[in-house]
């Protein structure tokens, strides 16, 4: 795809619509997350069917013709779906082992392990890895070309390529955890380098085809994004000088905690002499560095969950970071 299919004007328009929609279905979110966490019984994948939710809500919202009476059903309706429809796909992948027949070239993994490693793939390799393994081991796609689709070096590709062929060929590869928890190592680095307000230290942390998610309201990829002064990293360590006084802090740090035995980034600032809660970090590791950071300041329930595991005080309640009018932004001074 290139510009001329996805233009800069589509991306805007739906951008000003998500934030619409998000602010008018604010009111109903409290109700919405109070749902998904009894479904699940976990806040991350309470929070998570909230997002899917919200999103399947907004796509819908495109095909309904018809006037949709009563918002709150239609969410729940639709978070309902949606975990019954995780729990269908979780079923198949723990039963079914994927036809994959096609060979493989030179130097890639065997056809039989390929077929045989079918739901393992889908949990256990990072998806950097899974996508490379299976783009050119099953279908012989060039390393430039799969670099291209993941938007990242082909380089990054082969480290890929290599790390998930060895991990297939572990006889315990079914043992290793589904999502790649990140060790207190890699949280005091980046906790170090973001007191020395180093942000290139902070790029290098992450990896080449990874990605950076305000849940619910941002989300980047990719080194060149990374790297942007107008990117995550530069807003975290320099602030937002663009943005109105009452949206301004007067310091900021963050520190390293522990809940449920998952090292997390909490981000602490004070306003009008107090300091609080304001934002939380999870990192998915690969081979020492992050390839997936989620940033749940606009969760204020999941915010406000674990403020109170770790008896702290927490400063939440927006949904989307501020704008002057939906889809608009607050332009640098």
């Amino acid at each position: 795809m290139d510009d001329a299919v996805l233009p800069a004007e589509l991306r805007d328009e739906l951008r000003a619509a998500w934030h619409r929609y998000v602010d008018l279905t604010a009111p109903l979110r409290a109700d919405l997350h109070r749902y998904c966490r009894r479904l699940t019984g976990n806040v991350w994948d309470a929070e998570d069917l909230v997002q899917e939710t919200l999103l399947r809500g907004f796509s819908r919202l495109g095909q309904v013709h018809h006037e949709v009476r009563n918002p709150r059903a239609y969410l729940l309706r639709a978070a309902t779906h949606g975990w019954i429809d995780s729990l269908r796909r979780r079923a198949v992948e723990s039963e079914a082992q994927e036809e994959m027949p096609a060979p493989a070239p030179p130097g890639g993994v065997a056809p039989g392990l390929l077929r045989d490693a079918g739901s393992a793939l889908l949990g256990r390799l990072a998806p950097q890895e899974r996508a490379a393994v299976l783009l050119k081991d099953l279908f012989d796609f060039r390393l430039e070309e799969i670099s291209e689709l993941l938007g990242t070096s082909v380089g990054a590709v082969k480290s890929a390529l290599h790390r998930g062929r060895e991990r297939l060929r572990e006889p315990e590869f079914e043992e290793h955890a589904a999502r790649h928890t990140p060790s207190a190592a890699l949280v005091d680095r980046f906790v170090a380098l973001y007191a020395a307000k180093d942000v290139a230290g902070l790029v290098a942390l992450m990896q080449d085809g990874g990605s950076i998610e305000n849940v619910g309201c941002g989300l980047e990829f990719g080194r060149e994004a990374f790297e942007s002064s107008t990117g995550w990293f530069h807003a975290a360590v320099f602030g937002h000088p663009e943005w109105p006084a009452p949206f301004k802090y007067e310091a900021a740090r963050i520190e390293r905690a522990v809940v449920d035995g998952e090292p997390l980034v909490l981000g602490f600032t004070t306003r009008g002499g107090r300091e609080a809660l304001e934002q939380v970090l999870r990192f998915e590791e690969v081979d020492g560095r992050i390839l997936r950071m989620r940033g749940y300041a606009f969760c204020p329930e999941t915010m406000r969950e674990i403020a109170a595991a770790l008896d702290l005080p927490v400063r939440t309640g927006l949904y989307r970071y501020p704008t002057p009018s939906p889809g608009k932004i607050y332009r640098d001074p």
